[in-house]
């Protein structure tokens, strides 16, 4: 009815071994699609109206065709019993690009997690899983979009946008050409990030009666800078933090209530808090409900936070209210057929970043604020073609609006075809 994570079968698994046993089980999966895509990139527009000279921003598009690889990886995981119902786990992930011209592009290592489990809960350590993440995106309707391009979830984008100290985009001078015909912060809004995070420790409770929770915290010395507020003619330098100990921690909880052959509602809950772009904290919070069922699955989410950028030598004068984040999910689909194999799904979802007013009019250094929204839709056909390999037809569609009154909208789509094979 609802996948689980490769973390929770570890768990599972390694609680029902015997004394002497210990398991290692290989898996992976082979994501490829066909995508035809309408990308854009900025164009500035000079024109003359009425004597007076104006310039304006457009988004030129090209749509382009192209063989994707749609997160493909392979791992391992498994447990060895230590005795008294208590077990070490482990679970090692490898993305690759299957898709690659030569062959060594987009190999990377999204989980390496070990850990120790038992009736009191478990403990883990490594890269994994972002725990807010798996809050306000895992088990949604979005995240069963196959095509990694179709869509995002909107309340990660709200997450990235916040943790990475997103402000409103503006032009800005490309560095070849010598025009304002950069669009600085383009992807900033449209981008979701940090769906796993390293260097962590975790613990998850043991599940009671549907209710789970757990605490993570992140610790990197290379985010630390020693510098501080370092004070120039022009302005300050700033590192990501003066954090000694903990960059990033997170709490969240779930209930799991379960409807016997009506299937379940799960509903979550969590906040995150972190100095990833510069001393002062991007704080959020988030939380998701759904419904579970073998014929339907409807789910939604919401999350919402703000960071405070860090002074510069001309915000200490004015004042600099707080960037404000949120972003919302909605999706339903309906499973039909024998055994369930086929299924449609919809999904809509947007987010936004919120600028108030600030500074002083009539000192004329005042800027009025306001906001950056991105609004994604997407539906799709998956049909399984056995309980391991799936073949799918999506859609998703994004539109961007700026702020900046003389940017006009961005608008991109893409149509995926796609086979997966799990293993």
């Amino acid at each position: 009815m609802m996948k689980k994570s490769i973390f929770a079968v570890a768990v599972a698994s390694a609680l029902t071994f015997g004394a002497a046993q210990a398991e290692t089980v290989l898996y992976g999966s082979i994501r490829y699609d066909y995508e035809n895509a309408k990308t854009s990139h900025v164009v500035r527009n000079d024109y003359t109206y009425d004597g007076k000279a104006y310039t304006s921003y457009d988004f030129r598009s090209k749509r382009l065709s192209n063989l994707e690889d749609a997160g493909s990886r392979i791992g391992i995981t498994g447990s060895e019993d230590l005795g008294n119902n208590n077990a070490v786990i482990y679970n090692i992930e490898i993305g690759f690009n299957g898709m690659s011209q030569s062959g060594t592009g987009g190999n990377h290592i999204r989980k390496s997690m070990l850990g120790l489990t038992g009736d009191w809960g478990t403990f883990a350590a490594g890269r994994m899983d972002n725990p807010f993440w798996q809050t306000i995106v895992e088990h949604t309707v979005l995240d069963d979009f196959n095509g990694s391009n179709v869509i995002s979830a909107a309340t990660q984008r709200a997450m990235t946008s916040a943790l990475n100290g997103l402000s409103l985009a503006s032009t800005k001078v490309n560095a070849k050409t010598g025009l304002y015909d950069d669009l600085e912060g383009d992807m900033t809004i449209n981008t979701a990030a940090h769906t796993r995070v390293g260097k962590v420790i975790a613990y998850i409770t043991p599940e009671f009666a549907g209710f789970q929770a757990s605490a993570a915290l992140m610790m990197d010395k290379n985010l630390y800078n020693d510098l501080g507020y370092r004070y120039t003619s022009s302005n300050f330098v700033v590192g990501k933090n003066q954090q000694k100990t903990i960059d990033l921690w997170t709490i969240n909880a779930s209930y799991n209530y379960d409807l016997g052959a009506n299937g379940a509602i799960i509903a979550k809950a969590g906040y995150i808090n972190g100095k990833l772009a510069d001393n002062n904290s991007s704080k959020m919070w988030g939380l998701s409900l759904g419904y579970y069922s073998d014929a339907f699955k409807v789910t939604a989410a919401y999350a919402n936070g703000n960071h405070t950028p860090q002074n510069s030598s001309w915000n200490q004068t004015v004042g600099y209210s707080k960037d404000k984040y949120n972003g919302w999910d909605i999706g339903a689909s309906f499973s039909f057929g024998p055994n369930y194999f086929s299924t449609i799904r919809a999904a809509y979802g947007q987010n936004e970043i919120k600028q108030n007013s600030r500074g002083n009019y009539w000192a004329g250094n005042y800027y009025e604020g306001g906001k950056d929204k991105v609004k994604s839709w997407a539906v799709g056909f998956e049909q399984k073609l056995s309980t391991r390999t799936r073949a799918w037809v999506e859609y998703g569609s994004e539109e961007t609006t700026y702020n900046q009154r003389n940017i006009n909208k961005k608008k991109d789509d893409v149509f995926s075809i796609g086979m997966r094979h799990d293993f």
